[in-house]
Parts: structure tokens; sequence; C-alpha cells
């Protein structure tokens, strides 16, 4: 493959973002289970199960290596130009350094799941998820599990919840560090940015009906449609997957898909939550096209980086946003994940603790709870991913960012009118270092 050099405005540069972005895969679509909705009844009903007895789709394994080596050309190619600024280049890198360890995390799972030796594909897939989506720390893991089970007012729990109280911390078994102070950011920001955010998608938002309270998942995807027919125009469709737990996007298919799985309907709230997530959110930074209405946006991103933590973590901030006060919910990802990696809990093990621990704190149902371990061992069933560790540690990121420029009158454009850059501006430290030891890049 060659690409032309880059000289000024002639097109040339973002022929080059456009072979880096080619790299790009979703890992969830090849990590997914098929069979989500019946894997999990079959789980909740048999407390005999260690974990669900899982299905994938089979993959391409040729596809897939014939994309690691565009990614390793690319790469070569990148460092030995002298037409790109530092920036430019370093993005690009990251980028493909992503993309790299995500086909790495695929094909380690594929190896685990047919026992093409398993202590190595182990090693493997934990390794491409520190690198691909940062390390889980343990400090930090104990600290948000210390606060979480502190919260719970022992002397106020119900008689009959009491056994539920002790069977958690038992299960848990010994805690690590103390505590640590983190940033919580003060009601007045999130007030702030929840009316600059209604501002800019409040038309968008209006499409939800005002005379019903509940949508099936049929209804939440008629509307989602709706309002990219009439406000968007961007080339997306949503459409409804009985066999999914939970929403995403697919930008390669410029789907979005609406869990049809769940055992219950959108509440209005809820329906506001993944309207702003999936479509303001991942939609529309995704936009590659002039859209209608005043809501243009840029043909690529300007940084050139998609980075998750950024991304999932304005979505979450979003969310935060609308309902008008911070709340520590994406903590459970976090502690899932520690469960799974820190405290080398199995499948059963780390829903038994994680429904318990939602029971207290949030009131969430098993089938909730279900859906967020299946998230900590997506691919296998077996081996906990670091993807899901954005949920907490990008929202407190994104609300200190916010915090700095909330005065900044281009602070709305920046977020969701830019492309997906990366405004976090991420180091990556990791996947660097590990590209190096790989030496993918020298």
């Amino acid at each position: 493959m060659q690409i032309a050099n880059v000289s000024g405005k002639d097109g040339t540069f973002y022929e080059l973002m456009k072979a880096v972005d080619s790299c790009r895969l979703s890992y969830v679509d090849y990590l997914r289970p098929v069979n989500e909705a019946n894997a999990m009844k079959e789980f909740l009903t048999d407390e005999f199960l260690n974990r669900p007895r899982f299905e994938y789709k089979k993959i391409d394994i040729e596809k897939l290596k014939k994309k690691r080596a565009r990614i390793q050309y690319l790469l070569r190619e990148i460092q030995v130009r002298g037409d790109l600024t530092d920036d430019a280049k370093w993005s690009f890198i990251k980028d493909l350094g992503q993309s790299w360890y995500q086909t790495e995390l695929i094909l380690a799972a594929y190896d685990y799941n047919q026992n093409n030796g398993r202590l190595e594909a182990a090693k493997r897939f934990q390794r491409a998820s520190d690198a691909a989506f940062g390390r889980m720390h343990d400090d930090t893991f104990w600290s948000l599990m210390r606060e979480r089970i502190g919260a719970i007012d022992t002397k106020r729990i119900k008689q009959k919840d009491r056994d539920t109280y002790h069977e958690m911390i038992d299960k848990i078994g010994v805690m690590g560090r103390n505590h640590k102070k983190r940033y919580v950011p003060r009601p007045e920001l999130v007030r702030e940015f929840g009316r600059q955010l209604k501002a800019l998608f409040g038309g968008i938002l209006s499409h939800i009906p005002e005379d019903k309270e509940e949508f099936t998942p049929a209804e939440a995807a008629s509307i989602f449609n709706e309002i990219i027919k009439t406000e968007l125009n961007i080339g997306f469709e949503a459409v409804v997957n009985k066999e999914h737990l939970t929403a995403s996007v697919s930008a390669s298919k410029k789907k979005i898909i609406i869990p049809g799985g769940r055992s219950s309907n959108y509440s209005r709230d809820e329906l506001e939550k993944i309207i702003m997530h999936e479509l303001c959110v991942h939609t529309v930074r995704f936009a590659s096209a002039k859209i209608n209405g005043s809501l243009p946006v840029l043909a690529q991103s300007r940084s050139g980086t998609y980075s998750r933590l950024t991304e999932e973590g304005l979505a979450k901030v979003c969310e935060q946003a609308l309902d008008g006060h911070y709340d520590d919910l994406g903590i459970v990802r976090y502690l899932s994940i520690g469960l799974a990696q820190v405290c080398k809990k199995d499948f059963r093990e780390t829903f038994e603790i994680v429904w318990r621990l939602e029971h207290f704190a949030s009131e969430r149902t098993k089938e909730d709870c279900f859906s967020i371990v299946q998230r900590t061992f997506r691919g296998t069933g077996v081996l906990p991913i670091n993807a899901d560790l954005y949920y907490y540690r990008g929202y407190a990121l994104v609300w200190q960012y916010i915090d700095e420029h909330i005065k900044d009158k281009n602070l709305m454009s920046t977020l969701f009118l830019s492309g997906k850059n990366d405004f976090l501006d991420q180091k990556r430290s990791t996947l660097i270092r590990t590209m190096y030891e790989d030496k993918l890049i020298d």
C-alpha cells in the first residue's frame, strides 16, 4: 500500500488518516456471545454453573492476520516519514497500537476457547487487555470497594437482608489497602453542564413522547430512527437484537443495537440516557458527514486517536448531567473487574458478590448485575478484560476536564462537534511501553 506525501491541505493527510482508521475494529463484535439472553437465563436458574455456557461466532482468522499485517506496515511507514509533526505521528501510533492489541485480544480469546495452549493464551489476553485499555490499579479498587461497603448503613439493614450482607463480606474475603481521597465534581458544576447539554441536544430529546413513561425496545428503536431521520441524517439505523443485553454502536455497520434481551422496558429516564449515550455521544462523535440543522460534525477527529477512556467517560458524564447529580453507579464495573483480576474470583463468585453489593447500593436486578459481570469476562467467560475500567476512570477524568473548561465558549464544540477527538490527550504509557517491548515501534 502506497500513501502519498502529506503537503498542506491537499487532502493527502486525510488519506493517511483513513488508512489508519481502516485498521480499527470493534472487538466487542468478535467477543460478544451470540446467546447472551439464553445463557443468562440458564445461569440465573442453575446456581451450580460456575460460568454461563456462552457461544461465540466463528472468527475469520486470515482476515484478522491481514489486518495485523496492514497495521505493521503503517507503523513502519509512519515512523520513517519526515513530513509529520511529532503530535500527529504519536497520535497515529497510539491509534494503530490500540487496533493491534484489540486484534490480539480476539486471537487470544479464540485460542483459549479452542483450547489451543490455554495457559499461554490467557497470558496473551491479559497483556493485550492491559495495553489496549490500561491496567487495573489495586489501590483504587480497594479504595472504591471499602468506600462502597462503608456507605451501607448496617444499622438500617432489614432483618431478611442481614444474611445477604454477611454472605457478601465473607465472599469478598480479606480486603486490601485503605481508601484515599478522590475527585468528585461540585453539584453546581453538574447542574451547569446539564443546562448546556440540554441546550445543545434538547431538540433530539424532545422526540421522546411526553405522554408515555415506558417504552419497549422496539419503541425505543423507532424513536432513535425518527431522530436520525429528522435531526441528523447520518446514515445510521437503530435495530433491536433479542440476544443482546446492552446497547452498543457498530460504526462499521452503521447500526445502533437496542438490546431486546433485557427483562424490562425502558423508563423515560433510561431512554433519555441511552439516546444521550449511544446517539449523542457515540454516533454523533463518529459521524463523518455534515449533518442537518445546527450540528456540524467534522469529517475527521482532530487528534486522529479514538480513546475509549474519553469516549465512555463523556457518555457517563452526560447521563449524570441529565439527572442533575453525580452518582457512582459506574463504579460497579470497576469493582467487578477488580474482583476477577485482583481477588481472582471466577464468574459465579464475582456475580454473587456484585448482585449483593448492588442490592444495597442501587437495587439493581440480578439480570443487570449479570450483564455487568458478563462484560467483565467478555470473550471467554473466564478471563477478565479491562475495557470497562473506563466507565469509572473515564468519567472522573472527563468531569475534571469540564471543571477546568466550563466557562470556555468552545467547550461543547470540543466535546461533541469535533469528531472522535481525544480531548483528554491521553499519554497511554502502558500501550506505548508494550509496543516497544513487542518491537512494533523503535
